[in-house]
């Protein structure tokens, strides 16, 4: 499995929703890791969000992450879960951009992610959940 550890990154993602077609936002994050298991996010979104705003968890996430040598390509899928049961499913293609590229390693074919998300814990205008993930090589070459 390859890991990206260390360092700085860049990363700009773009998040569609197909039950609400006028809805897209952008996401411009730059994230630093501050410790081992810790990691520090700076986000600037823009767009236009029509979905429901009472979100609780996440389902189903799943990333497909491809390289050139220089940056991180990924193609992601969740399903968001409302308080109320609902489900929105929201699409994204990322561009990941590390201050010192080191994909030696990577797999020719990319890798395919799975992460599960414990529900969100809200507490005024703080966020935090758990995350655990698995990362395998995909098959194709």
């Amino acid at each position: 499995m390859y890991e990206l550890t260390g360092g700085n990154y860049q990363v700009h993602r773009t998040v569609s929703y197909p039950e609400f077609p006028d809805s897209q936002l952008v996401f411009e994050t730059e994230v630093k890791a501050v410790g081992k298991t810790e990691w520090s996010t700076k986000i600037a979104v823009s767009g236009t969000y029509n979905g429901p705003t009472d979100i609780a968890s996440i389902r189903d996430y799943q990333l497909d992450w491809t390289t050139d040598g220089q940056s991180l390509s990924e193609k992601g899928s969740a399903t968001l879960m409302t308080l109320t049961g609902k489900s929105v499913r929201s699409n994204w293609t990322s561009t990941i951009v590390p201050a010192k590229p080191q994909f030696e390693r990577f797999p020719k074919g990319g890798e395919i992610v799975n992460v599960t998300f414990s529900p969100f814990k809200i507490n005024g205008n703080e966020m935090s959940y758990d995350w655990h993930g698995t990362a395998r090589a995909s098959a194709r070459q």
